[in-house]
Parts: structure tokens; C-alpha cells; sequence
């Protein structure tokens, strides 16, 4: 299709965007849209981002966290967004991969929170461009979202400052389209976890990670409660598609201390 739309009838394409390599590659992106079967020229670059990363950004992982399949994970992540969101007062924005834990991790930190005098929207309680603007205009707040939320959030300066991502943004292995796509893979041999699971969900969590620093002058924290980014071999792959920068990876109560020593 790509082929026939674009690459025949135009004489130049150019693809631009934040996310489009994985570990410092394109071959994901190229594979995706049939670059590496085309003959046209292509010239390809990585370009280093502006944004003081290594002075203005901590990428915080509790060790103790669960396993994400466990009952006890979700209880975890609502006690440990709740204390971060009371010491940040807010100014937080936490993506989720379901909506169901949304509305668990929601109902548990809502109370605490809105008796602190933050401001608690979720997704699916208004309209998502209203939802957006009252998250910008209120400093004191906080925004649970999932889906779309994890791109085209754009909240510069103190209006976010915190953003958790409650789990590696796995797609769904039965969807119709995985599947097909995971058995052209497998019938050539290939590894469809490492070669479409991965990259896939490399290319969701850089968006998410994207959140945070919109402008030069924005700072802040980014916390991934899903442990397997430091327990499981493939979770070099995910912090390695990151820009360097400040980095903690201790038990919960602990982290909190550092994050608290790093924000203010």
C-alpha cells in the first residue's frame, strides 16, 4: 500500500517524529511501512534533542513493586501514586494501559487527593480537549488517562511536572492484527515478542515519556511502576531508548526520598 500511495508516486517523502527509532535504530519503522523493501534512496539521521535531560529530569523505578500479573500490584501503584502526587501537590499526569486500573487506581487515591485540595481528572468524565484545559489551567491537578493520553498531551511549565507510567504499554497479543502480524513473523522464523512486541511498545513508552518536557524550561520526574523494566532482560531495551539523564532505582520508600530531594 505504502509502496503504491507514496513511495511511487512522489518523488521525495520525508518521515519526521520523536519516536520513530528503537534502540537507535529505524529497522522497526522501515520494516512497518515497507522502506526496507523499496529501491528509492534513503537517507536516514538521528537528531540529538535540546532539552537538558541530564539536569532536568529523573527517571525513578521502585524495586519493590509486584509483578504487574500479581493482585498485589495494583494496590501498590495506588498507594505509591498517592504519596507522590501529595508530595508534588499535584502537576501530575498517569497513563495507563487499561481502563479498568485506571478507574481501581482512580477510586483508591481520589479521596486523599481531592481533601489535599487536588484537582483528580480522569479520563471518560468529560470531554478530552476540556479535560486538557482544566489540567493546564490548574496547577494543582492531576489527569489519569489511557490510549490517547500517552501522545498529544501537551502541558508545558508547572501544569505537569510528574508523569507515571503504571505499566510497559504491551499491546494486546490476540488483537486480530498482532496476531497476523506475529505469524508472518514466526513462519520466517523470527521472534515476533522481540521483533513486534518490543518495538511496539518501546515506540508507545518513549511517547509517554514525551509528555514531561515540552519546553527548555520545563523539569520534573518520570516514575515507571512497572518493575519488569529493571527485572526482565528486555527492560534494557526501554531505558536504553531514553535520553540520559538522573536515574533511581530503589525500594519504594527510599525512592521516594531521593525523588523528593531531586524536586525540590
Amino acid at each position: 500500500m505504502m509502496q503504491e500511495a507514496v513511495y511511487e508516486p512522489l518523488r521525495t517523502v520525508v518521515f519526521t517524529s520523536a519516536t520513530l527509532s528503537v534502540e537507535k535504530t529505524f529497522d522497526f519503522w522501515k520494516s512497518r511501512t515497507g522502506l526496507d523493501r523499496t529501491d528509492r534512496n534513503i537517507l536516514e539521521d538521528r537528531f540529538e534533542s535540546p532539552f537538558d535531560y541530564a539536569g532536568r529530569v529523573m527517571l525513578a523505578v521502585p524495586t519493590d513493586a509486584p509483578d504487574p500479573g500479581s493482585a498485589e500490584y495494583t494496590p501498590f501503584v495506588s498507594g505509591f501514586v498517592q504519596d507522590l502526587l501529595l508530595l508534588t501537590e499535584g502537576k501530575g499526569l498517569v497513563l495507563f494501559t487499561s481502563y479498568s486500573m485506571l478507574m481501581s487506581v482512580y477510586d483508591a487515591v481520589a479521596p486523599a487527593l481531592t481533601d489535599a485540595g487536588i484537582a483528580v481528572l480522569r479520563q471518560g468524565s468529560d470531554d478530552r480537549n476540556r479535560l486538557l484545559q482544566r489540567f493546564r489551567d490548574d496547577t494543582a491537578s492531576v489527569l489519569f488517562g489511557t490510549d490517547t493520553f500517552w501522545e498529544g498531551v501537551d502541558a508545558p511549565g508547572m501544569s505537569l511536572e510528574v508523569v507515571i507510567i503504571c505499566r510497559l504499554p504491551f499491546g494486546v497479543p490476540t488483537h486480530p492484527v498482532a496476531v497476523s502480524r506475529a505469524e508472518i513473523i514466526q513462519k520466517r522464523g523470527g521472534n515476533a515478542f522481540m521483533e513486534l512486541s518490543i518495538p511496539e511498545a518501546v515506540v508507545r513508552f518513549r511517547q509517554g515519556f514525551g509528555r514531561l518536557m515540552r519546553r527548555k524550561t520545563d523539569r520534573g520526574i518520570v516514575v515507571v511502576t512497572d518493575p519488569r523494566i529493571v527485572r526482565k532482560r528486555y527492560g534494557s531495551i526501554f531505558i536504553d531508548s531514553l535520553p540520559g539523564m538522573t536515574r533511581a532505582t530503589k525500594d519504594a520508600a527510599a525512592l521516594m526520598q531521593d525523588i523528593e530531594q531531586f524536586y525540590f
